[in-house]
Order: structure tokens, then sequence, then C-alpha cells
């Protein structure tokens, strides 16, 4: 008899099941086969959980590689570029509507924030090329310095495929391109945090443009962040009221929000970041109505 054979021994009993361990004799109420698919289930949540952390592990190795081959070009002459400067940080709801614009500021956008008339942008950021399709062509000529961001490397599914920004657009842009985690699985984006090193790392999302475009800014280092039309709300866009957030959207953006201030306050701490005619945000960082 083996030691766990010593230790614990089975025996049916009026079809029950009796553990006895250690001399101790356990009755259980429950029939053989409930028994055995107990045992069962838990084996095959054990191999799911398995399977989640090795593909999520091979999917974040396969990105980072891809990053640190190519962000160094897009992104380590940006290292510190913005010290002792203030930045805005554009993005493109409602509230855009009621920003004064900032005299000496270094403008960061995303989307179609090119298009709003009264600042001329520095930096743009695109990302998910169907949301693009109406008016990614007019940014073309836009002067900003434009960043294209790529969907993780290696084996893309239909959808996931279909998000990327083709590289004959980006050429055709003169756009710079950037790795992004791709990973939309709240149970992955939890333990996740924002790329610290630009030139080796995937940027990390929280289903936003947005937060691409303040990793980017951080890297920087600057004096001062305005956060102007991040309302993370449904009331559509400065230039127009269709577009409608779905609620798991909205709180997939506030938990990005909430992890960014986390990483700003550990790392660039001396950064203040300020949100202009603040939406949803009102309250996380300091509140500036115009």
């Amino acid at each position: 008899m083996s030691l766990l054979e010593s230790i614990l021994s089975v025996k049916n009993v009026e079809n029950h099941k009796v553990f006895t361990i250690f001399g101790i004799k356990i009755k259980l109420k429950r029939r053989i086969n409930a028994f055995k698919n107990d045992i069962i289930n838990e084996i095959s949540e054990l191999h799911r959980q398995t399977k989640f952390e090795i593909e999520k592990a091979t999917l974040l190795l396969r990105t980072d590689a891809a990053a640190r081959q190519l962000h160094p070009e897009t992104f380590a002459k940006y290292k510190n570029a913005f010290a002792g400067k203030d930045v805005v940080l554009l993005a493109t709801g409602p509230s855009l509507n009621q920003f004064k614009p900032i005299e000496d500021a270094i403008y960061v956008g995303v989307k179609k924030a090119f298009l709003y008339e009264k600042v001329k942008l520095d930096y743009l950021f695109f990302i998910d090329y169907p949301s693009l399709l109406s008016y990614i062509e007019e940014a073309k000529d836009c002067p900003a310095v434009k960043f294209y961001g790529l969907v993780r490397d290696g084996h893309l599914n239909a959808e996931q495929q279909s998000m990327v920004i083709p590289e004959s657009v980006a050429l055709r842009h003169n756009a710079f391109r950037f790795y992004e985690n791709g990973i939309a699985d709240p149970k992955i984006q939890e333990d996740l945090n924002f790329a610290y090193d630009l030139t080796c790392t995937p940027l990390t999302t929280y289903s936003s443009v947005v937060f691409f475009a303040m990793q980017f800014i951080m890297w920087g280092n600057p004096r001062r962040i305005y956060l102007v039309g991040c309302d993370v709300s449904q009331e559509g866009h400065w230039d127009s009221d269709e577009y409608k957030m779905d609620n798991w959207f909205i709180d997939t953006v506030m938990r990005g929000w909430k992890k960014m201030k986390e990483f700003c306050e550990t790392f660039y701490p001396e950064t203040e970041i300020i949100s202009v005619n603040p939406v949803n945000l009102r309250g996380m960082f300091k509140d500036w109505d115009q």
C-alpha cells in the first residue's frame, strides 16, 4: 500500500462515499457519479485556467519582442522631450465645444481631433481602422507627427486583422507605427500596467486610444497635462451625437483612467494633471471649468 493510500482510503458504502483520512471516517452524502463529475469539473477548470495563463504569457511575450524591434525608432527621441512644458491631450467628447485653447502648449490629439479647427495638433494617434474609414484620408495632409497603432503581432483572426491600419495607408501618411498589447479581455487587462519604457514595451489599452496618447505624453515628462474632451460619456462626439458608448465600454475606460492615475502618481508625481470642463472624470484629477 502506498503512502497516499495509507493516508486516504475510499470505500463505497450504500452507494455513497466514505473517506478514511488518518483513521477518521468521513461520509459524503454524494453519489459516486456525482463525486466523479465534481472531480472531472475541477480538472477541466484547472486545465482551462492553465491554458488561459499560457496563452496570455505567450501573447505578451510575442508582442514585447515585436515592440523591442519597432519602438526605438518610433519613441526613443521623445524621452523627456516635454520637460518643463504644458501638453494638451485633445480627445473628442462633447465638452471639446467648451474648450478655450491654451497658448504655448503642445497638442496631442486622438482620432477626429485633427479636424478640430481651433488648434493645430503636434501629434496624432490612430487605432482601429474600421472606425477611421470615413475620415482617415483627411489626416494625410495633417502636419502633426502621426502614430498609427498595430494590433498585437502574431496570428490574428479575421476580426483583429480588419482592425489593423494597412501599411500602405501608414506609408502614404508618413506615419510611425507602434504596437499595442491588443487585449480586450478584462480578466487580462486587470493585470496589465501602462508602459513605462516605450522603447521596449507595447502600449496598453483599456479600450480607448487616449491611453496610448497618455503613455506617450508621460514618456515626454511634461510639467502639466490638460485633459480636454475626455468625457467618457454616452453623449457622442463634439461634432456629432450619433455615436453612443456602451456601458461596458464606459466601465472599461473608467478602470483605465483609475489605473492611469495610479501610474502617473507612481512614476511622474511632479506632473500636474488637469481635467478641463470634466464630465465623468470630475474629481479624479484637478478640475478646471473654463
